[in-house]
């Protein structure tokens, strides 16, 4: 009678290999994302610290102080429109290795103490950004697709920790460095960090094997619903509020007669708000009635700071800060409407891609627009109150988009 042939029984360590290499794989991929998330906002955050002290040591003119802070929000609109293409075409996890490369060596050009060299570096950075912005929702909606919101209140609570502590350090940074374009370049290391451990990641290097058109989705498509309008308006809104209060908010207060390191303070307190505020904000967002409670939260809130700053800048000066920073706990709150839409990562990349390109395209006109108003009137009411009237039409916006038409419980 011929033997049986049996495969040969496999050990407990090989059982247990693909588990604890997926839970490897599992563990740096959430790292990765939290490095990420804690270096989107520094190199935007210090140098609106630093702003008056790069003009002193440049001598660059007024527009160009209106131009920087500007110069994201155009990157944010212009190459972020790219990046489901460039997801793509060569992948997910290889296209945010591509995003943090740019990252790194756009902050690193800016310790060049040229005026070039600020306005290249800032382009290059915020290009690295942009990729970013808007393929980390599709990377947690791919890796963690049970715990979009968790991980979406995880990621956007360390951005406004990584953005609260370049705005609060940036200066006494800069001093150590000896001069503040090094100050701007040493944000690199963070950056660097976050390469390294991504590019640790299995599958970080992986080429996209789908064919073209395989379960691509477009972002033209996925933006001219109703639903993709609202959310696309109250992202250029809140973006808009964002980037003009950190690229504005510590100039507001010197202006008034508060001191530079103060004021930096003053902004990094605005940004630090958001990490609670995240926290509580988030278990929000899992029903329409409780969403338009949060848009309420966040509107008023954001309405009263920019009316303290308005009509008393120095009189309650952190209590303001606490207030805007409140406010732009929309931020975390669209994300997370982002990231759990869609039925799949493309779709939710696609509705990133334009919700976030023609949002940044929109809000693009914030910071230099607040920039122009002021040199031309020599004070910050008309742009203050352009503010305020802006965050009154974020809310409205915001109840449009928790309607039962659009967002269901």
């Amino acid at each position: 009678m011929p033997l049986t042939h049996r495969p040969p029984t496999p050990s407990p360590a090989a059982l247990t290999r693909p588990v604890a290499s997926r839970s490897r794989a599992a563990w740096l991929t959430a790292a990765g994302i939290v490095l990420i998330a804690f270096n989107l906002r520094p190199a935007i955050s210090s140098c609106s610290a630093l702003l008056e002290q790069l003009r002193s040591q440049l001598g660059f003119d007024p527009l160009v102080a209106s131009l920087i802070p500007t110069l994201p929000t155009l990157c944010f609109a212009a190459v972020g429109a790219t990046g489901a293409m460039l997801a793509r075409r060569v992948g997910t996890e290889p296209a945010v290795l591509i995003a943090l490369a740019a990252l790194g060596g756009g902050l690193a050009v800016r310790a060049v103490p040229q005026t070039w060299a600020l306005l290249a570096g800032t382009l290059l950075g915020s290009a690295g950004l942009a990729l970013c912005n808007v393929l980390l929702p599709a990377v947690v909606k791919a890796h963690f697709p049970d715990r979009v919101a968790l991980l979406t209140g995880v990621y956007t609570t360390t951005m406004a920790l990584g953005s609260a502590l370049a705005a609060a350090v940036a200066v006494p940074v800069a001093d150590v460095a000896g001069r503040p374009s090094l100050g701007l370049a040493a944000w690199a290391l963070p950056a660097v960090l976050a390469l390294a451990v991504w590019a640790l990641r299995p599958g970080s290097w992986k080429a996209a094997t789908h064919r073209a058109g395989s379960g691509a989705v477009s972002a033209l498509t996925a933006g001219r619903t109703r639903f993709g309008l609202l959310v696309t308006a109250f992202f250029a809104l809140q973006s808009l509020s964002s980037y003009a209060v950190i690229g504005w908010l510590p100039t507001v207060l010197t202006d008034h007669g508060m001191s530079p390191d103060r004021a930096g303070v003053m902004l990094g307190l605005a940004l630090l708000v958001g990490v609670p505020s995240t926290f509580a904000l988030m278990p929000l967002t899992r029903t329409a009635g409780r969403l338009r409670l949060a848009f309420c939260v966040v509107g008023v809130s954001l309405m009263s700071g920019y009316l303290g700053l308005l009509c008393a800048p120095l009189a309650l000066p952190a209590l303001w800060a606490v207030l805007t920073g409140l406010g732009l706990g929309a931020f975390p709150l669209v994300l997370a409407i982002i990231g759990t839409s869609g039925r799949s990562p493309q779709e939710t990349a696609a509705l990133s891609t334009f919700s976030q390109s023609t949002g940044y395209l929109l809000a693009s006109a914030g910071p230099f627009g607040i920039g122009l108003v002021h040199s031309a009137t020599g004070a910050w009411t008309m742009p203050l109150a352009v503010l305020l009237v802006l965050a009154a039409g974020q809310l409205l916006v915001g109840l449009s988009l928790t309607s039962a038409r659009v967002v269901r419980d």
